[in-house]
This record gives structure tokens, sequence and C-alpha cells, in this order.
């Protein structure tokens, strides 16, 4: 009990501390329609945050407007200078003046810069600045020349541009880094607000149509409420209200559990599975919720319903459904909307998914699943849109949900091994006859064999007659008489001829052979390490019935018998509607064997009889079988053995 506590407690600490720390506000409202609240004034200032359609506007603008940066590389000018002065020195034919020009002409181009033809066509008409030791100064791109039109106007100075040309060369160069630097310096001084909101100005009052501008005023009213609400005293009050909102979630849960359904979480770790569920998936909200690109329905909450249906009951599954919905819905901001989308998409997988060993089931269910929460989605869309046109790809995020709940189908086996569970994935490889135990029971005892796969066939049609588990039924029959692998000649369906070793020992003795069979079937079923459901069978299904056959003996031996419990098995009583459905069809098929008369009202006589016999014992009170439920198992059975034992037709000898 203190470990469970512990868990409940611990858990809900973890999972308050996953949720987003914003406070919950009742702030919803619709674009176009009416306020129907009550008048609205700022409980204190509050600023205009810009939407976002206008951020980006304002943004794409400043983007538009920015002067991009070039540095100037100075070393090129000169060492270009020097090499035209050295050559020109090498020109006897050229004056001291005509050199003086020309090098001034070079000077003049180099004086702002030289830009490459594809810089200057990509920022044509903008201004540029150019970073002389860190210097900015913003020219006219038109301003600065480029090696054509350098070129252009050395032809005006009367100097050849072809020998021009090997002394021209672009002296600024785009800086990225510095551009993209100055560009997110820019941006972040770019104001998110645009006025303000005073302490008691209203901010919307009752019947008033919601237009953009009030729009923006309630959208900015919930973000400084969530932001302040956070803070301080506040935010440790927040936390403890979440908290305690969590931890009723998950106390309910566990009092559901424990109480409700004890058979399933009789120890610690079914309780354990069901929370690491509800923690995985708390943290798979926490991390959509904080990164703003991704949409809650990603999360595949309708999976947690179908892995505790795999390993529990209809009623665990459907419980756990609701309040891991209740417990995601905490996260998001549209919780109404979110809890039902997901509450009905849960219920739908559960009862889609009726037999879970088959594979198609799987992906029938997650198509139901698929077809329920869009559909839901599309109306909460038109519900508070009031139109049919609106933005239908979010319908996108539950296909991608669709997968990851196929990907998370994958964990069965994981959770089968950590966790000791039984899936009837399990189950169904456990009914192969090819099992080991069951070749062995087979070789040793063919006729406990054969018994066996009667029973099995009889509990597995009465399993489906009532709605319990058909498939845990038959393999829990196939396996309960294992124990008569070790003394299989002292039971009469293993016998051949007319010799019976019981005759040659007390009625005593007898009694303490039959009923080792059980003990014996728990130590081989331990060994061969099966399933503690299965073991159940093993150990349940004679309950603590009396061994009528010895126990008459001996009465009618010694008047009395002494010793009344050497001539009843050990138990326990079945607690669950499987093992006692196991009980009542090992019974009945057994006894039918040894009728003297195959008819009609002989075989329902013994069917009435055994298993009123049984009501009466108490044998079947822990397993939660009705009145009716027992009757329509019993008609059944009636049904079945008179289609076994039915009369034949006498075939003509042949010569």
């Amino acid at each position: 009990m203190i470990r469970k506590i512990a868990l409940l407690i611990g858990l809900s600490l973890l999972i308050t501390f996953l949720m987003p720390h914003r406070a919950a506000l009742n702030a919803d409202f619709v674009a176009g329609e009416t306020w129907e609240a009550e008048t609205l004034t700022a409980p204190f200032d509050i600023p205009i945050y810009k939407d976002a359609e206008q951020l980006e506007k304002e943004r794409q603008e400043l983007l538009a407007d920015f002067q991009p940066v070039f540095r100037l590389d100075t070393t090129v000018s000169a060492a270009r200078l020097r090499t035209l002065a050295a050559d020109l020195r090498n020109q006897p034919d050229l004056t001291a003046e005509r050199r003086d020009e020309v090098i001034d002409a070079f000077r003049h181009i180099y004086r702002n810069g030289v830009l490459s033809d594809a810089d200057r066509n990509a920022y044509a008409d903008r201004m540029v600045r150019t970073d002389s030791a860190h210097v900015l100064q913003t020219y006219y791109v038109t301003d600065l020349f480029t090696p054509a039109s350098a070129q252009a106007y050395l032809r005006e100075q009367g100097i050849d541009p072809e020998q021009a040309a090997p002394y021209l060369t672009p002296s600024l160069s785009y800086d990225a880094s510095l551009n993209t630097r100055l560009q997110e310096q820019a941006l972040s001084q770019l104001s998110r607000t645009e006025g303000i909101v005073r302490t008691g100005e209203v901010i919307v009052s009752r019947g008033q149509m919601i237009d953009r501008q009030i729009a923006t005023r309630l959208t900015s009213y919930r973000r400084e409420y969530e932001n302040r609400m956070g803070q301080g005293v506040s935010g440790v009050i927040l936390f403890l209200g979440r908290l305690i909102v969590v931890a009723a979630i998950l106390t309910l849960s566990y009092v559901f559990f424990q109480f409700f359904s004890r058979k399933h979480f009789a120890g610690w770790r079914p309780l354990l599975f069901a929370f690491v569920l509800y923690t995985i998936m708390a943290g798979l909200m926490a991390f959509v919720v904080r990164t703003q690109t991704l949409s809650p329905y990603l999360v595949p909450l309708p999976v947690v319903a179908i892995l505790l249906l795999a390993f529990f009951d209809t009623r665990v599954a459907i419980f756990g459904n609701l309040s891991i919905t209740l417990l995601a819905a905490l996260f998001v901001r549209f919780s109404f909307e979110f809890f039902t989308v997901n509450l009905l998409a849960g219920t739908t997988a559960i009862f889609v998914m009726r037999h879970y060993y088959q594979r198609h089931s799987v992906f029938k269910a997650v198509g139901a699943v698929l077809l329920v929460e869009a559909t839901i989605y599309i109306a909460f869309m038109w519900l508070t849109g009031g139109t049919l046109r609106g933005n239908y790809t979010g319908v996108l995020w539950f296909v991608a949900s669709a997968f990851l709940m196929l990907a998370f189908y994958q964990l069965v086996y994981i959770f089968e091994r950590l966790f000791g569970f039984v899936s009837d994935i399990t189950l169904l490889e456990l009914s192969d006859t090819n099992q080991p135990l069951l070749l062995q029971l087979a070789e040793k005892a063919p006729g406990t064999f054969q018994h066996s796969v009667q029973v099995a066939s009889l509990a597995e049609s009465a399993a489906k007659e009532i709605g319990a588990n058909p498939l845990l039924a038959r393999a829990g029959a196939l396996y309960h008489d294992i124990g008569k692998i070790e003394n299989p000649f002292y039971f009469v369906e293993n016998q051949t001829g007319n010799f019976n070793p019981h005759s040659m020992m007390s009625p005593s003795q007898s009694a303490a052979i039959v009923r080792s069979h059980v003990t014996e079937g728990i130590t081989l079923g331990r060994k061969h390490r099966l399933p503690a459901i299965i073991q159940e069978f093993i150990a349940s299904h004679h309950g603590t019935s009396k061994i009528y056959y010895f126990y008459a003996e001996e009465m009618a031996k010694h008047g009395q018998v002494e010793h009344p419990e050497e001539f009843a098995y050990p138990g326990p009583r079945p607690t669950r509607r499987e093992v006692a459905i196991c009980m009542m069809a090992d019974s009945v098929e057994a006894a039918s064997r040894a009728l003297a008369n195959y008819d009609r009202d002989s075989i329902d006589a013994l069917v009435e009889q055994i298993i009123d016999r049984q009501i009466t014992e108490h044998q079947l009170s822990q397993a939660e079988l009705s009145f009716a439920e027992v009757s329509r198992i019993k008609e059944l059975f009636k049904t079945k053995l008179n289609n076994i034992y039915h009369n034949r037709i006498s075939y003509p000898k042949t010569h």
C-alpha cells in the first residue's frame, strides 16, 4: 500500500511539473460573434500585442528596407594602384602629367569601392552600406562602380578600357554573417505591441461584436494574464491548483483499479503499468505544447485504451481512456474540444478492438479512431465557425497520430515481459498444440489431452456466449490438467484394458493421487514458465470441491469420513469468469463420458445436476458470473454435448 501511495504522489508531482506554466483563463471567443459574458475590464495595464499576421507583414517590410553591408578591402585598391604606377613608369612616352591623370582616375574609382556586377544587379535601386575599418557609409548602389562601369568611365577619360581591365578588381564583398547579425538586431527591436489598455478600461462590453480590434485585445489580455499569473506567489498557487486536479484524477484511477478491478490490480505492477502509460502520454503532451509547430492532436492518446484492453478488460480500458484524456486536456487551452475528440476516439477503439490477436483488428481500430477524430474535429470547426469554409489541413495531424498508434502497438511484447502480463497474442501462441508441454501431455496422457481439447472447445464457446475472453478460456483449458502427466494411468481416461490401479489402493490413497494432479500441475506450470493467469486454471479448475467417487467409497467402507479435507481439492475457488467456465466445462465433459444413455434428456439432466451442485457448494461465488450468464452457459453445453453424442446411422456390412 505504501509503495502504491508513493507512486501516486510521485506521478502527480511529475505530471504537474510537465504541464505548461500558464494560468487557465476562461476567455474563449469567436471573431465575428457577440460577447455574451459580462463586461470585461482590464485588471491591470495590458499591452496590446500585434497578431502574427501583422508582425509578419512588418518583418517583411523591415527586411525589404534593410541596407546590406559590403566590406571594403583597401588592400585590393592599394595593390592595384601600385601595380598601375609601376607599369606606367615603364612607359617613357607618357608624360608625368598624364600618368598622374590616369592614376587619379583609378583612385576615383577605388575611393568608394568596386562592386561585382552580380551584387550590383541583386541590389539595384537600393541603398547599401560599406564597412571600412568598422566605419559604415551609405551609398546608392548606382554610386558604386563595377568593373564594367569603371571601364566605361575610363573610356570617357581617354583611357583604353581593355588595357585598364587588369587593374580593375572588385574591392567590396558581401559579408553574410555581419548582415545576418544586423538583420536579427533590427528584427529584435521590432515592437511586438501597439498601444496599451489601462487598468479599469473596458476590454469588451457584453453584447459587443468581436471585431478584429476586440479580438486582438482579448488575445492580449489572455496572454498577459497567463504571463503575470505564473510568477511569484501566484505561480505557487497555480502549481498547487494543477497538482490538486492531477492528484484527484490519479487518485480516482487508483481507487477504481484497486477496488473495482481488484482481480487485475492485486499487485503493484499493473498499477505501475497504467501510470507509466499516463506518464508517457503526459511527456509527449509536454513536448508538443512547447513546440509551436506541432499540434496536440499528434499525441496518440487512444493507444492507452488499446493497450489497457490488451492486458485487462473493457472496464479498465474505458476508465483509463477517461483518465488520460482528462489529464491531457489540462495541457491545452481548447480543453473541451480536445477532451471530446480523444474521449470519443479512445472509446471507439475499445468497441472495435474485439479480438486483439487478429492483426487486422488493430488496423480496423486505428482506422476507426482516425475517422472519429477527423469527424469530431471538423464538427467543432463548423460549430465554432458557423461556416463550411476552414483550414482542413489540421486533419493531417490525426493521420500522423494513427501511424504513432501503430508504432506503439509494437510495444505490447516489451510490456508483457516487463510487467508479466499476457496479451491475446501470447494466448494464441499458448493455444498451439505443438507447444512442448502440450506435446508431452499428448504423448504421456493421450486421454487427458483429448479431454482437454474438448474442454477447451466448450470453454471457448461459452466465453464467447457471455462476452468473456474466449482465447483465455481456451488456452487455460488446454493446460488445466497438465498435472496428470506425472501419474497418467491413475486417471480413467488414460487407462486401457480392465485393470484399474485404484482397485489395489484405499480410498484416501486414491484421493491423494487424484488431488495431487493440481499441485503437480502448478509445479509443471512454474517449471515451464507458464503465465500466472494460466496457472490459475490449473489451481482453480476444481475449486475446493470434493473428490466424490472416493469420498463415497470411503463413506460406504467405514460409515463416515474421518478426515474430509483429504477428499477435497486444495483450491482456491475461481475468481475469473474464464476459470469458472473451465471448471463447468471440465466437469460436464468428464461426466458425460460415463453416461449410459446419450439421449437429450440424459445430457440435459447431467449438465443441470453438475452445474447446480457447483452453485450450491459456492464454487462459482467469487467468479462474477450472473445467474443469467450461467443459464446461457448451461444451454450452450447442452447443445454442444448433444451435437457431440448424437445418434448415427448404422452402415450396412460390406462383403
